[in-house]
């Protein structure tokens, strides 16, 4: 039995390097490592869960079926419902699997710190092999696409792992993420970055300076204020008529060095649907199956790309359109009821600050990224949450600091 859940904890660590070779691998390596893990340890999950369940308040279950109803109501809309419902399942299927794994490691500090430790073995490998890669086929004007995805999602690992455990190989990492960031292209990295640096200097000086600490709230009015007020502006910049005359003719006023030609398009267009259907949307994972949206744009700045290439390239446009605003409100309550439930495990600053970075960066380069609904960048985020989740519990039960060496 120990030698399987030992073979399952190498399953999940190595999981992110088979997703080099493809996302099939990936999903394998990973749902197969978790589902031997959770059987080898019912006993632990069934007695933690109970002992979890007695302590979650009403408005935590409130949330959670207004969740589930809400997003079944715009999935049994949707103009493709077999996609919505099928990504509504495994959604559910990341979050329950993410919490049993949380379950397990923070019941055994040897199952969590052998996980760990792969996890910073398999990311150094990954950084080494991507860094090779780059270099041998590296052109001055000329990005190296093929692992543009992985290395954003690598820029979490490189700084969550020092969160996680001490260990040498993290330096690798993070030593040749800069040089993989820039020759791979990843401006998605790069955002996560800055957004992430922002709101932690934020949070240490909340913190550290008492003053700040006070008038915490009036900060909170005024930042959320500004962004809305920002948010509209941009919003009227954007493209929002699209016949061709009209194509022809716009004027991009939003700099085109920051958010390119055929993104202005993209989230224009989506934003014009949205308004369309803005209760439930469109259904889960159907934005490019709207009427429309596969038309090419027949700009001169975009070639024959259409209006919507698979997914909006902005997770929060795209949950507005395709679940719409009952559908992302009750999505934005549990993904803050979820981080609020592990921001209350342990009181550490530097736990603190490892959460934070994460949900910052990850939502920060969504803004320009991946479809939310990509499987293999949906399930990184749900299993660190819950690896964050139990270094955190196992450093307050040890009352010892967390080991952040960044």
């Amino acid at each position: 039995m120990t030698k399987l859940s030992d073979y399952a904890i190498l399953l999940i660590g190595f999981s992110f390097s088979f997703l080099l070779i493809n996302k099939i691998a990936f999903g394998v390596s990973l749902i197969l490592g978790i589902v031997i893990l959770i059987f080898f340890n019912l006993e632990i999950i069934v007695n933690q869960t109970k002992r979890i369940f007695k302590k979650i308040s009403k408005y935590e279950v409130l949330i959670t079926f207004f969740f589930l109803f809400l997003f079944f109501i715009s999935a049994f809309l949707s103009i493709k419902p077999y996609r919505s419902f099928l990504v509504i399942i495994y959604l559910n299927l990341f979050m329950i699997f993410s919490f049993f794994t949380f379950l397990i490691l923070l019941k055994n500090k040897k199952k969590a710190i052998f996980l760990f430790k792969i996890l910073s073995i398999s990311f150094a490998a990954n950084a080494l092999l991507i860094f090779i890669y780059n270099v041998l086929n590296y052109e001055i004007d000329e990005e190296l696409i093929k692992f543009k995805g992985f290395v954003n999602l690598m820029t979490i690992f490189a700084v969550i792992n020092f969160f996680l455990i001490k260990s040498k190989l993290n330096y690798i990492t993070i030593f040749l993420l800069i040089p993989n960031i820039i020759m791979s292209g990843s401006s998605a990295s790069i955002l996560g970055i800055i957004i992430g640096i922002c709101l932690c200097s934020l949070f240490y000086l909340l913190t550290k300076l008492h003053i700040l600490y006070k008038l915490r709230y009036f900060l909170l009015t005024i930042s959320l204020s500004i962004s809305i007020i920002s948010s509209f502006l941009f919003y009227k910049n954007l493209p929002r008529i699209f016949d061709q005359k009209s194509i022809a003719n716009f004027e991009f006023k939003i700099p085109t060095n920051l958010i390119d030609h055929h993104r202005q398009f993209i989230w224009g267009f989506s934003i014009q649907k949205f308004k369309i259907k803005p209760l439930f949307g469109y259904g889960q994972d159907s934005s490019n199956f709207i009427d429309g949206s596969q038309v090419d744009i027949g700009s001169k700045y975009t070639g024959d790309m259409n209006f919507i290439p698979s997914h909006p390239h902005n997770f929060l446009i795209e949950i507005l359109l395709e679940t719409g605003i009952f559908g992302t409100l009750s999505f934005i309550l549990l993904i803050y009821l979820i981080n609020l439930r592990i921001w209350k495990l342990n009181h550490s600053f530097r736990f603190k600050l490892c959460l934070i970075f994460l949900n910052s960066f990850f939502w920060g380069s969504s803004l320009v990224n991946f479809s939310f609904w990509l499987g293999w960048w949906q399930a990184s985020y749900f299993l660190l949450l819950s690896l964050i989740a139990s270094r955190g519990v196992i450093d307050k039960k040890e009352k010892k600091k967390p080991i952040f060496l960044v």
